[in-house]
């Protein structure tokens, strides 16, 4: 299926409610919510990504704080967005743009949840084998690394010698700019700040690779023993028999914001989350420490931003509920592009697809990049 392409900005946009002339004895009521969330009601949406002609469907639900026990109070419950305007559910915005929504219960408020409507969204290619469930399994690599770290060119030798290998379909690559390196690094974000922090127990000094979240890491090495390690960690943590899902994806934007849909495909029954990282290639750095050659100032693939909230304790998105075998999903992510030195031209979007591991932390099982104004299916195990 050919992507739709769009350059459409997205601007910030206010719902105007109609004003009514009231007297001293009939006032219009208002709303009045918690400021903070109460945690005893709790607001969750079938989507927090449309398309403008879409709608979003809300539900609430309270916990009893005694028994532990959760009831549905939607019908009970009261929406409204951050002008304290009532939402209808389910809810059909009329503009593109970003809505704050919150839900209101006696004297308890819930959590607030961001509606992103966009103008028009990218299109995942058409899956061509729909009972096809056997996915080429794409690990994580972090390198992590800053423009003051003298040992980091012979880094980046190595992993340009990877991605020659017969190892390239293996992994996909992020480089996290942040740390004790990286003062005056031209590309760090807050995303890398708080990708560093996630990963500070791993990191054993600048360069090291991190493979997944939580797997295992690599050291600086010579490149024939640092390509003979990575052949290890592939044989080791790379499944054969395929990834537990695959992902499909679409990505498109402008210099404000990427959009990415994607689409994923469950072969492993089991809860997922899933995440967008916006990543950036072509930084050129001209005062990176101990580089010989102009490819050590360039910075591929750098992290700019993480879709939805992220922080120190959670690069990993959040929960897209259970999937059955062979269950697919849809996706779509909004990564604003917070500063005029980064270049949305030479952006692309990396999905990453996690689950629980044994120790009951959220792993990566799979990953999918995709360059912007571009799209990618589903890649299959031949």
């Amino acid at each position: 299926m050919k992507m739709t392409k769009f350059f459409a900005l997205l601007a910030s946009v206010a719902l105007f409610a109609a004003c009514t002339e009231s007297s001293k004895d009939e006032e219009k009521p208002q709303p009045q919510p918690t400021p903070e969330p109460s945690g005893a009601i709790t607001l969750s949406a079938d989507k927090t990504t449309i398309e403008l002609g879409e709608s979003v469907t809300f539900t609430v639900t309270m916990k009893n704080a005694e028994t532990g026990e959760t009831t549905d109070i939607t019908t009970e419950a009261s929406l409204y967005d951050s002008n304290l305007d009532k939402v209808s559910n389910p809810f059909t915005p009329t503009a593109s743009g970003s809505y704050n929504i919150n839900a209101v219960y006696g004297p308890e408020s819930s959590n607030v949840l961001t509606i992103t409507v966009m103008a028009q969204m990218p299109a995942v290619p058409e899956d061509t084998e729909p009972s096809n469930l056997t996915f080429n399994h794409r690990i994580l690599l972090i390198d992590h690394t800053g423009v003051n770290c003298g040992y980091c060119p012979n880094m980046t030798d190595n992993l340009i010698a990877l991605e020659e290998s017969d190892m390239h379909h293996m992994y996909n690559e992020v480089t996290c700019h942040a740390g004790g390196m990286a003062s005056g690094d031209p590309g760090n974000s807050n995303a890398a700040n708080a990708l560093n922090k996630f990963q500070s127990n791993y990191i054993e000094g600048y360069p090291n690779i991190c493979v997944n979240f939580h797997t295992t890491t690599v050291g600086n090495y010579a490149t024939a023993t640092f390509l003979n390690q990575m052949r290890n960690v592939f044989n080791q943590h790379v499944k054969k028999d395929g990834a537990s899902v695959g992902i499909s994806l679409a990505v498109a934007g402008d210099a404000t914001n990427v959009y990415c849909a994607a689409q994923i495909k469950a072969k492993d029954s089991k809860e997922y989350k899933a995440v967008a990282w916006l990543l950036e290639s072509g930084i050129y750095s001209p005062n990176q420490a101990g580089a010989k050659k102009d490819v050590h100032r360039i910075y591929n693939y750098a992290l700019r931003n993480i879709s939805g909230t992220y922080s120190q304790s959670n690069v990993a998105g959040e929960s897209i509920g259970w999937l059955e075998e062979g269950q697919t999903i849809d996706q779509a992510f909004k990564l604003p592009v917070t500063s005029t030195k980064w270049n949305h031209e030479n952006m692309g979007v990396l999905v990453i697809v996690s689950a629980k591991d044994a120790q009951g932390r959220w792993e990566v099982v799979n990953t999918a990049y995709c360059p912007t104004g571009e799209s990618k299916g589903y890649e299959y195990i031949k």
